[in-house]
C-alpha cells in the first residue's frame, strides 16, 4: 500500500525516534563480537605466516579486515580481561598483579563500569560466554550482576576441558576441586562431559540464532582454548581433530594444534550463523588473545609459540605482551590491511563504544584507553603514541613503550621464561592452502556477504601479500648477549621495537637520554598506582565440598537453593559424551601462591597523573627511532617499589 500523507510521514519520523530513543533501532548501532583466545601464541595463527597450524576461519577475517600487528595486552588473564572491560590500566584499578586464585577473596573492584554496561544504556542486549576470571567471592561480582543479560561459563581462570573441574592443592588446608560451569547464576550440570570449545560455540549460535534484530547484539566470547587445564590433563581435544597433525612430532604440541583448530572452528561457526540471519553486514568482530602463550611455564605450559617474539605470558617481553588480533566489519572503509598502528586493550571500550553509536564525551575523563574508531575505520594514524604495559610493584618489574621505544626494568619469574622458546614451523608442515581460507564456513559467509555488498573478497594473490606483510621478522643481533633487566645484571633494557621487534639489542648504552625520559615516564605512572589488596586465600571458606561440589560465591552466607545442588551420579550427558583422546604428560600440581596474611584492602583510586602523549597522533612507524632532545637527568627513583607492606 502507499505511503502518503503528513499523518503518516509524522507517524513514521515519531516511531523512528522511539525506537532510537531506546536503542531499538539496530540498524543505527552494529552488531559488536568479541572473541578473546585464552593463552594463544603469536605464531600459531596462520595469517603470521606459520604453516604448522592452519586457522582458516580466522585468516578469512585477517584477510578480509585489519590484522592488528602492534596491539598491546597485558602479561596475564586477570589483568588483560580487566583492561579490556574498564579501559583503565590495571595499575588504576589495583589489578596489576597475579591472576585472581579460586579461593582469593578479591575481585574487580565494582567503582568501575564495564563494557557490557555501558552498551546496555545504549540499548544494546549482552552475552558473556565462557571465562569470567574477575572475581565471584560474592554475588555482586558475577557477571550477571555487571552488565551481562545472560552468562553462559566458568567464573575461575581455568577448568578441564571435558569434566569442567578445577582443582589444586592447598599447603595446610590439603586438596580442593569443584565443578565450575554456570548457566546464568545456576549450575549447568548438563553440560558436564562436552568438550568447552564446542559448549561455548554452541551458546554463541543459539544467541545467535535466536537474537531480536529490532535490538543490537553484544557477544563476549571468552573462551577456555588454550589454556591449559588441571595436572594430568593439561592438554585435552577430540582424536579425529588431534590425528590431522601427524606432521607434529611433540604429542603435546600436537594436542595443542588440534586445541588451535577447534578454536578456528568456533570462529567459523560464529560467522556463519551472523551471516545465516542477515546479521553480518551490520556487525563488528574483534579477535584476541588475552597474552601470549606459556611455552613452557610452570603449572600450566600449553606447549604455544610466541616465535619469534622473546618471552612467554608473564613477562613484559613482545612474547607475552603483543598480542595477535584483528578487526573485520563492513564499517570499515578501508580493507585489507594490515595495521602497525599503535593500540592497547583498553582502547576497545571508547573504541566500541563510538562504534556503537555512543558519544565519547560520555565516557569518563580519565580513562586509559583511547578511542581508535575514526582511525580503525580509515587507516588514519593511531591515537596513541605511548603505551604503560605495566608496573607491578610486587613482582618489581615495570614497561612502557613511546613511539618506536620499549624500556624494560626488572624481570618475572626470575627471568625463567625470558628467552626465546616455541615452535617456528618445520619443513616438514604441508604447505600453506589459501584454498582452505576461502572455502572455509567464514570464507563463505564472507563472500555471500560480498555477493550482497558489492566489497570484494581478497583471492589467493592478496591473501599471500598480506600474510608476508603480517609476519614479523627479526633485525640483526648486534649485542653478544640477550639484554637482562634483573637488579644485579642490566637493571634496564631499551629497545627500538619497530626495527628490533624480536628485542635483541639493548641500546640503554647507545642512547641513556631515552633511557631516562621513558624512566621518567614510569615514575609519573607510578604515582597514580592503584596498590594490588591484601587478599589472604581462604580455601576453607571457599572449599567446593560446601557447596555442593561447585565453586560458589562464599562470602554471601549460606548456600544458596541452586548452590546446594549436588552432582548427578551420572551427568546426563556424561554416558555418551566425547571424551580426551590424548592426554599429554602428567604434570605435578602446584600449591596455590602464598598470599600475605593482611587485611583485604579495597583499592580506591588517587587522583592520576596526565596521560601525556597518549592522544597525539603518532604517525607511520619511522624506518628508524629519532633520538629525542635531551633531557633533564632523571631522578633514580625506583619505579617497582611495593608500598604496600
Amino acid at each position: 500500500m502507499a505511503k502518503s500523507g503528513a499523518g503518516n510521514m509524522l507517524a513514521a519520523v515519531l516511531l523512528l525516534a522511539a525506537l532510537a530513543a531506546r536503542g531499538g533501532l539496530a540498524a543505527y548501532r552494529p552488531n559488536i563480537i568479541v572473541i578473546v583466545g585464552d593463552d594463544l601464541g603469536w605464531n600459531d595463527l596462520s595469517f603470521h605466516g606459520s604453516d604448522e597450524i592452519p586457522t582458516p576461519n580466522i585468516d578469512a577475517l585477517a584477510y578480509n579486515g585489519a590484522i592488528l600487528n602492534q596491539h598491546y595486552v597485558q602479561p596475564i588473564c586477570s589483568p588483560s580481561r580487566a583492561a579490556l572491560l574498564t579501559g583503565m590500566y590495571p595499575i588504576h584499578t589495583g589489578m596489576q598483579g597475579q591472576p585472581i586464585l579460586e579461593s582469593e577473596p578479591r575481585a574487580l573492584p565494582l567503582g568501575h563500569t564495564l563494557l557490557p554496561e555501558y552498551l546496555q544504556q545504549l540499548g544494546y542486549v549482552t552475552h558473556g560466554i565462557g571465562k569470567w576470571h574477575l572475581g565471584f567471592y560474592r554475588k555482586e561480582f558475577l557477571p550477571t550482576r555487571r552488565g551481562f543479560d545472560t552468562f553462559l561459563g566458568y567464573y575461575n581462570g581455568i577448568v578441564s576441558y571435558y569434566d569442567h573441574i578445577l582443582e589444586g592443592s592447598y599447603p595446610g588446608y590439603g586438596w580442593l576441586g569443584g565443578y565450575d560451569m554456570r548457566r546464568n547464576e545456576s549450575v549447568a550440570w548438563d553440560l558436564q562431559g562436552r568438550y568447552a570449545t564446542d559448549v561455548f560455540t554452541d551458546e554463541a549460535v543459539d544467541i545467535i540464532r535466536a537474537h531480536d534484530q529490532r535490538l543490537p547484539l553484544f557477544m563476549y566470547l571468552a573462551h577456555l582454548a588454550v589454556h591449559a587445564g588441571n595436572a594430568g590433563k593439561l592438554l585435552e581435544a577430540p582424536q579425529e581433530e588431534i590425528d590431522k597433525f601427524r606432521h607434529i612430532a611433540n604429542p603435546n604440541r600436537r594436542t595443542y594444534a588440534a586445541m588451535v583448530s577447534k578454536l578456528d572452528q568456533s570462529v567459523g561457526s560464529v560467522v556463519a550463523a551472523l551471516q545465516a540471519r542477515g546479521m553480518l553486514e551490520s556487525s563488528i568482530i574483534l579477535f584476541m588473545s588475552d597474552n601470549g602463550a606459556p611455552t613452557t611455564q610452570d603449572p600450566y605450559p600449553n606447549w604455544g609459540s610466541n616465535a619469534p617474539h622473546r618471552g612467554q605470558k608473564g613477562t613484559l617481553w613482545e612474547g607475552a605482551v603483543r598480542g595477535a588480533a584483528l578487526i573485520w566489519s563492513p564499517l570499515l572503509n578501508r580493507r585489507p590491511r594490515v595495521s602497525f598502528e599503535l593500540m592497547h586493550v583498553t582502547d576497545w571500550l571508547p573504541t566500541l563504544y563510538n562504534a556503537a553509536g555512543g558519544r565519547p564525551y560520555d565516557l569518563p575523563p580519565d580513562l586509559d584507553g583511547v578511542d581508535q574508531w575514526t582511525s580503525l575505520a580509515n587507516d588514519l594514524p593511531s591515537r596513541r603514541s605511548e603505551i604503560l604495559l605495566n608496573i607491578d610493584e610486587r613482582a618489581r618489574n615495570a614497561a612502557v613503550r613511546q613511539n618506536n621505544w620499549k624500556l624494560v626494568i626488572g624481570q618475572a619469574e626470575g627471568g625463567k621464561y625470558d628467552g626465546y622458546v616455541g615452535s617456528s614451523g618445520s619443513r616438514t608442515d604441508p604447505p600453506f592452502n589459501f584454498s582452505a581460507v576461502l572455502s572455509s564456513p567464514a570464507g563463505r559467509s564472507l563472500a555471500q556477504h560480498s555477493a550482497r555488498s558489492g566489497w570484494p573478497v581478497s583471492r589467493e594473490y592478496a591473501m599471500a601479500g598480506l600474510r608476508a606483510r603480517a609476519q614479523v621478522r627479526c633485525g640483526p643481533t648486534l649485542v653478544a648477549k640477550p639484554c637482562d633487566p634483573a637488579p644485579t645484571a642490566d637493571k634496564q633494557c631499551l629497545y627500538d621495537v619497530q626495527n628490533d621487534p624480536c628485542e635483541k639489542n639493548n641500546l640503554a648504552d647507545i642512547y641513556p637520554t631515552v633511557a631516562r625520559a621513558l624512566k621518567r615516564t614510569l615514575v609519573r605512572y607510578r604515582a597514580g598506582l592503584v596498590p594490588q589488596p591484601n587478599a589472604p586465600l581462604d580455601p576453607a571458606a571457599a572449599d567446593p565440598k560446601r557447596f555442593g561440589g561447585v565453586w560458589s560465591p562464599w562470602q554471601d552466607g549460606p548456600p544458596s537453593d541452586a548452590l546446594q545442588e549436588e552432582a548427578p551420579a551420572t551427568p546426563s550427558e556424561q554416558g555418551d559424551a566425547e571424551q580426551p583422546a590424548e592426554q599429554p604428560a602428567e604434570q605435578p600440581p602446584a600449591p596455590a601462591e602464598d598470599k600475605p596474611a593482611a587485611d583485604k584492602q579495597t583499592p580506591t583510586k588517587p587522583p592520576k597523573a596526565s596521560k601525556a602523549g597518549n592522544k597525539s597522533g603518532a604517525g607511520r612507524p619511522a624506518a628508524a627511532p629519532a633520538k629525542p632532545k635531551e633531557p633533564a637527568p632523571a631522578e633514580e627513583e625506583d619505579v617497582t617499589t611495593d608500598d604496600s607492606s
